[in-house]
């Protein structure tokens, strides 16, 4: 389940985002959670691999347009939840939270999008 990122959270959330190569440093985290925090276009969800969970278990950070498009900057999940789709799980739940949104990548997201848009068989 895909529950939208509050502030009480973000301990959690960086955490999850130290995953990312390019997020290794501590003030490239802290700029990027502040981004999700302050800019109304930006928003990060909290995933939960069943709704009985507490803990957070994946982020999914995206960015939404005017032009009915959603652009997907951050995916991660934590290390012991690899390998079991759920990073699919997640995107299919953006999308009905979504519906009336395109998602597009980013160049570091890009490849995990096209491969979840073929299995889904989008576009």
């Amino acid at each position: 389940m895909i529950t939208l990122y509050r502030k009480n959270q973000r301990k959690i959330a960086m955490g999850l985002l130290s995953f990312h190569k390019n997020l290794h440093e501590h003030r490239h985290l802290l700029k990027e959670i502040d981004t999700y925090e302050e800019d109304e276009k930006y928003q990060l969800y909290c995933f939960y691999c069943d709704g009985s969970s507490k803990n957070v278990q994946g982020l999914i950070g995206i960015s939404l347009d005017d032009a009915q498009e959603l652009v997907l900057h951050d995916i991660c999940l934590n290390p012991s939840y690899r390998g079991e789709r759920l990073g699919y799980e997640m995107m299919d739940q953006l999308q009905q939270a979504h519906p009336d949104h395109r998602i597009i990548g980013t160049r570091a997201t890009a490849a995990f999008l096209d491969k979840w848009k073929r299995s889904r068989g989008i576009e």
